[in-house]
């Protein structure tokens, strides 16, 4: 449950970022619901697929991730093409939609580097972090957490000379995925839950203001980012681990979980949907769009969970509900395959 809901707290972060984007509304700092994902990305798999063998995993992880985002690539494609006032951020280019569906990242027809779908950026790293996870559980167990490391580390290190992160696999926000898989490790061996709940209060109270500040005092910068936001989105997700059995929110924790559940959704849509909803509405005042925007963003999201991705799971042989059978990470992960590994936008980095 405290997985599924901060998935949730990333989405809401990343559609907020974008409704305010397209009101002209300042809030940068949604955008870090990205670096929360990829924290929550490194530990849910190092916590459900560290046993796994590669083919395996990379077919569950394919499965999961490749078939939604798929059919929403192809129909802004389409959409874009019938109405392209309409969708400015798309550009329908048949190359591009062939790279873009093939998680290779390259300039698009806009000299910008990211794939026809924008918030699928972040889809190439989740597939760079998979092929690293399958190259690491080619190993000795005792040695997968090591091999993982380095390859990630060699890869951040690389980005840092390599200013176009975004047309390379190398980029320094990789890090943020090995903060997971260590956490994670921290979880495994009941480190996280020998904290008291105070230790979960300050780490997320201590993440909180930090992000405050960054808005406030208007940081944010690509080459910062990992080391900014990273840190933040770390102890946020330690925080809510260590807090996991002492705070419970009734009918809100219910709200967020489903919202939660249908995160991947969300964060795959909210962009093409804003956008027509600006394209549709430029008179209104800003707050009152970025409002409604937000909303609508928020009910796409839930329809294309329930009447799309959940029967598309389930035709994709359950990988999406099937229960998790390795107890080492706890309650905290017993949602773990209903993980929506996308995070988030194009524009947000």
């Amino acid at each position: 449950m405290t997985i599924q809901i901060l998935r949730a707290v990333a989405a809401l972060g990343v559609v907020t970022f974008h409704a305010c984007q397209w009101s002209h509304i300042d809030f940068a700092v949604g955008a870090a619901g990205v670096d929360l994902f990829f924290v929550i990305s490194g530990f849910v798999l190092w916590g459900v697929g560290s046993e796994d063998s590669p083919g395996r995993f990379l077919a569950a992880r394919l499965w999961r991730v490749a078939p939604l985002y798929w059919i929403v690539t192809l129909t802004v494609f389409l959409a874009a093409r019938r109405w392209p006032d309409a969708l400015p951020i798309i550009h329908p280019d048949t190359r591009h939609l062939g790279l873009s569906l093939l998680f290779l990242p390259h300039l698009g027809p806009g000299d910008d580097p990211f794939p026809l779908l924008p918030t699928g950026w972040t889809l190439t790293y989740e597939a760079f972090f998979y092929l690293a996870f399958a190259l690491a559980l080619l190993c000795p167990r005792d040695r997968r957490l090591q091999v993982l490391s380095s390859v990630v580390l060699a890869a951040s290190i690389l980005g840092f000379g390599y200013h176009g992160w975004y047309t390379v696999l190398c980029n320094p926000l990789l890090l943020e995925f090995l903060g997971g898989v260590w956490l994670a490790r921290l979880w495994t061996r009941g480190r996280l839950q020998a904290l008291t709940p105070v230790w979960g209060l300050v780490l997320i109270g201590l993440a909180v203001l930090a992000l405050a500040a960054c808005e406030l005092g208007g940081l944010r910068d690509d080459f910062l980012r990992p080391f900014v936001w990273g840190p933040p989105a770390l102890a946020i997700v330690a925080g809510a681990l260590v807090l996991e059995k002492t705070v419970r929110f009734g009918r809100l924790t219910r709200v967020l979980t489903v919202v939660g559940d249908a995160s991947y959704s969300l964060y795959l849509v909210n962009a093409p949907l804003i956008a027509v909803f600006a394209w549709l509405t430029p008179g209104l005042p800003a707050l009152a769009r970025a409002s409604m925007a937000l909303l609508l963003a928020i009910a796409g999201g839930l329809v294309c969970w329930r009447l799309v991705e959940r029967p598309l799971g389930l035709a994709c042989h359950g990988l999406h509900h099937r229960p998790v059978t390795d107890r080492r990470l706890g309650r905290g992960l017993r949602t773990a395959e209903q993980e929506p590994l996308a995070h988030v936008d194009a524009d947000l980095a």
